[in-house]
Formats: structure tokens, sequence, C-alpha cells
């Protein structure tokens, strides 16, 4: 086996290598770096990035990151891992979600050498981390004002990416190729199959949450046979292809009667809409039976504003039902 070689650093067989990589420059000219660890292990085998605040203020997975720098021994390790702790520092240092110019770094990809600061920034980690690992793993949370039951997101007609769902072991898998210009969709069109796993908000550490994204993480990694980690299985595993988020109808202050993890039926209600006096404007009724994967975190409401993320479950309702009455689904 040779040396790993990343963004012209070497790290030799069975270490492990803290580096800084530069993508851009803030205003005052210095240059800003990623802080990336790199494991190359004794043995051949695959290259796996995963990577940590792609969005600036999702942070859950810069904890899940730095477990798994803490967990894997090099020199028990197949092949090599590239961990990237926080992808967007620019956005991490202001605590936003977005760059100074508005735009969103998940819209870039697979960026360019000469374009917008996105368009340099997703170039950078596109070319010196992304194209040179055989799988990925994109670690985010729901946006401001939002929070998400912990759930993957792949392109299913992958048949590889088919098999690292399943291997991570989260309950919900969402059917979604992504848009153009996200990081996992790149990547996947670039032959390197990458997965997302979103759980929580923004701006927290969600121990829990955090918790099961280290355990999802560690699934992959034994299925890979990267590293023998002990795996962990779901009581239960659904793919979503119908899923609709439920707005506002006028403005108000919500009273919301669901979280994430609950199971509700078609006419319940979601949310009681009141006046600042606290008179009721009306309420929002589920359109369907279903279970509920994301909500707002904001109880001030415009009309057609977000309010609950529906996932339509079918004749699973019932079955589902009894298997949440034995374990309820992870959520902070």
């Amino acid at each position: 086996m040779k040396p790993f070689e990343i963004a012209g650093m070497k790290v030799p067989v069975g270490h492990r290598k803290d580096v800084k990589i530069r993508i851009s420059e803030f205003y005052t000219a210095t240059p800003v770096f990623i802080p990336v660890t790199v494991i190359h292990g004794s043995q051949q085998g695959p290259v796996l990035f995963i990577v940590a605040a792609v969005h600036g203020d999702e942070i859950n997975g810069i904890e899940m990151v730095r477990q798994i720098r803490t967990e894997v021994d090099a020199h028990k390790l197949r092949g090599t891992l590239i961990l990237v702790h926080i992808a967007n520092p620019i956005s991490f240092t202001a605590m936003t979600r977005d760059l100074p110019d508005g735009r969103d770094l998940n819209r870039f990809f697979p960026g360019r050498d000469r374009g917008s600061m996105a368009s340099l920034i997703a170039d950078a980690i596109f070319t010196k981390i992304v194209r040179i690992s055989n799988y990925g793993i994109d670690l985010h949370t729901a946006a401001a004002g939002r929070t998400n039951l912990p759930h993957v997101r792949v392109d299913m007609r992958s048949p590889i990416l088919r098999r690292m769902a399943g291997a991570f072991g989260s309950e919900v898998v969402f059917d979604m190729a992504g848009e153009s210009g996200m990081l996992r969709r790149a990547a996947t069109e670039e032959g390197v199959p990458t997965l997302v796993f979103e759980a929580g908000e923004p701006l927290k550490f969600q121990r829990k949450l955090i918790r099961r994204g280290v355990e999802g993480i560690k699934n992959v990694l034994a299925d890979l046979r990267m590293f023998e980690f002990e795996r962990t299985s779901p009581l239960f595993q659904i793919v979503i292809t119908d899923h609709r988020w439920i707005r506002a109808q006028k403005g108000g202050i919500l009273n919301l009667n669901v979280k994430p993890g609950d199971i509700i039926e078609k006419g319940d209600t979601i949310a009681v809409n009141t006046k600042p006096f606290g008179t009721e404007v009306s309420r929002l009724r589920a359109p369907h039976s279903g279970l509920v994967v994301g909500a707002t975190t904001v109880p001030m409401v415009l009309p057609g504003q977000a309010v609950c993320h529906l996932v339509s479950l079918g004749p699973r309702t019932r079955v589902l039902q009894k298997l949440l009455a034995r374990q309820e689904l992870p959520f902070e």
C-alpha cells in the first residue's frame, strides 16, 4: 500500500492525520481552510468521505464526525476515511445556513473554478475530496425554523445506494434523486454514490439524534467491510415516495399538536391557528393518515407557510402504529 494523497499532502499507511484544506479567502485576504481528518487504514479498501456543515448552521453532523474520528483505529481500518468536520466554515462562523452573498452552497455542486463564491467552494470540495472517494455520506438537519425526524435520502434507482440506505439503518428512507446542484446528486452522477442523513434542527447538539447518526455511519462502515463495528438494526424500515408539506391557510399564532415521529389519522387537528388575542382563526387538519417527519419550530405563521411534513403510509399505517407502541422513534 501507498500513502494516501489529498490536496498535495500525504498520509502514511495505518495513520490518522488532521489537515486543513484551503477552499477560499475571507474579506481580509486571509485563507479559509476546512478542517479534515484523514484515516488511512493498514489494509486495502474503499475511500469513504463523510461531510458535515455544508450548511453552516447544521451542526449535529459536526459532532457525529468528531465521534467517528475517535472510534476508528487506523490500524484496524480497511481503506480510507475522509472526515470533513466543517465543509462551509464561512457560514459556520456566521452561524448561518447560506454564504454572505445569500447563495446556498448545496445548490452549486460540482462547482467550477470560475464563478460565484459558492461555485468556487463547491469546486474545491468536489475536486479535492469527492473525486478521490468511492462513497459518500452527507450530514444535514432541517433548515432554520424547522425540525426533522431522522431519515435517509437516496436515489433508490442506484443498487449501491439501496444497499447503503438499508445498511445505515434509518427507519425512514426517502427515495429522492435530489435537486440539481446538491452534493449528493452531483457526487452520485460522478460515480461516487452518496446518501444524505437528515436529523433535527440547526444550531443545536441533539444527543439522541447524534447517537443515531453515529450508529448509522458505523453500520455503513461495517457493511462496506471497512471496520468491524457491531451492526444495529431498526425495528422496521419504510421507503417513502409520497410526501407533502401541510401549509397554513391563514396567518396567526399556532398551537401545534404534533411532532416528528407521530402517526396521525385523516382529519386529526395538526394545529390550531389563533389571533394574538387567543381566539381561534382556523384549524389545520390532516388531509390523510400518515407519519409526521418534519414540523415547524416557530409558532408564528403566514398564509402558505409550511407547518407539518406528512408522509402517506397507506395500508402500512396500522402496522406501524403497533410497532411504534413497542419502540418510540428517536426525536428530541
